[in-house]
């Protein structure tokens, strides 16, 4: 009598493996998957998948991978001061790079003190060379491209340089320094360099040349192309027994650029109670830019397919597309203190929210996270 012939795991069709690859959104199953087996890893090579969900960053080593993962440490990621789609963002005092840890890719930046500003008309300024300067919210925009925000004082302008060690961040100010535009938030649309002016809420085009004699980048102009709401970014205001908070997020969807606005409310008497996201007082309003008539045009939704997931750390926000992880899509997933003015909670503890577009109901996602709010978090979002 023939035996039969012992069928393994290992020898699962790579269609059905593709199909059980789909039903897994968490980006640590996806791994764990391919790490059984030299099959099972071509099988997860081959198969065509929705992109993952993003893992929830802490600046302490901290790794969440969602939906509802337990923690687990990601050796490397301690420290960092943003993050921009797969990119982590490291800044010290003489170094700053950028890290992708699904590649163990390492892209260098010049450090901050390579910094080269100009006045419009002028060649160089050396007294705002400033080895305190500080740049945040740094965007990949190419690969022969980085943008970041520089502060100088108060006021917050557009640094652009090439990657490598050796180059200089290039910073413009207008003739109106220090009463130009300062910037919040910046985005990339279309290959095209956005910025939002948090005094004003314009928003304005850069343009990036490229010096003749150094080779480097530099902003050769800022059009404003949007008019504003005139309203700052952050604002303390009062409210019977409520302080409010107002941010602003500029994120790409779709061929469309968007600006998210978070209108936070936080109990006067005890603002460590956190975020008075239960009684209805906070929302967010959303603007999608109409370049033909320059003006924003306020929208209500952001697609049943779309899950918006949003961070301090500006670059760092992005949509993703929940069609096939049996997710509610049209919502907005948030930091719960973002918006907030540095330093005002302090104590306690840190977490996310959702926020459904569909009737502007705030939710808390099961299992809860929390953090030390005076660590840093933000979404780090695996290739696709």
């Amino acid at each position: 009598m023939a035996k039969t012939a012992t069928m393994s795991w290992s020898d699962i069709p790579p269609e059905l493996a593709g199909l059980v690859l789909r039903r897994l959104p968490a980006h640590v199953d996806r791994v764990r998957f391919a790490a059984v087996c030299p099959q099972w890893r071509l099988a997860a090579q081959q198969a065509s998948l929705p992109p993952p969900l993003p893992l929830l960053a802490i600046s302490d080593g901290t790794m969440y991978s969602l939906p509802g993962s337990k923690p687990f440490c990601f050796p490397g990621c301690e420290d960092f001061t943003g993050a921009c789609g797969n990119w982590l963002v490291f800044s010290r005092e003489n170094e700053c790079f950028l890290w992708d840890p699904f590649l163990n890719a390492t892209m260098t930046l010049p450090a901050l003190s390579r910094v080269r500003a100009r006045h419009v008309g002028h060649e160089y300024d050396p007294s705002l060379n400033n080895k305190d300067l500080i740049v945040r919210n740094v965007l990949v925009c190419s690969p022969h491209l980085v943008a970041g925000l520089a502060w100088f004082g108060h006021s917050c302008q557009i640094a652009v340089c090439q990657p490598g060690a050796a180059s200089w961040w290039s910073v413009q100010l207008d003739e109106g320094y220090p009463f130009s535009p300062s910037f919040a938030v910046i985005a990339i649309h279309q290959e095209k360099l956005y910025a939002l002016d948090h005094k004003r809420g314009d928003l304005f085009a850069i343009d990036i040349s490229i010096d003749n004699s150094t080779g480097d980048p530099w902003v050769s102009r800022a059009s404003k192309v949007i008019n504003g709401f005139h309203d700052p970014d952050i604002v303390l205001m009062c409210r019977r027994n409520y302080y409010v908070f107002l941010h602003k997020y500029l994120v790409a969807l779709s061929g469309g650029l968007l600006m998210v606005r978070l209108k936070n409310y936080r109990n006067k008497l005890n603002p460590r109670l956190g975020p008075a996201i239960a009684d209805g007082r906070s929302k967010f309003e959303v603007f999608q830019a109409d370049f033909e008539q320059a003006q924003w045009t306020k929208v209500t939704t952001i697609g049943n397919d779309h899950v918006l997931f949003l961070s301090q750390y500006h670059p760092g926000s992005r949509f993703v597309c929940v069609s096939q992880h049996d997710m509610l899509g049209d919502s907005i997933v948030f930091f719960e203190n973002d918006g907030e003015v540095s330093g005002y909670n302090n104590k306690g503890s840190a977490s996310y929210s959702v926020y459904d577009m569909r009737d502007g109901q705030f939710s808390t996602p099961r299992p809860r996270v929390s953090w030390n709010p005076a660590l840093a978090a933000t979404w780090l979002f695996p290739h696709d």
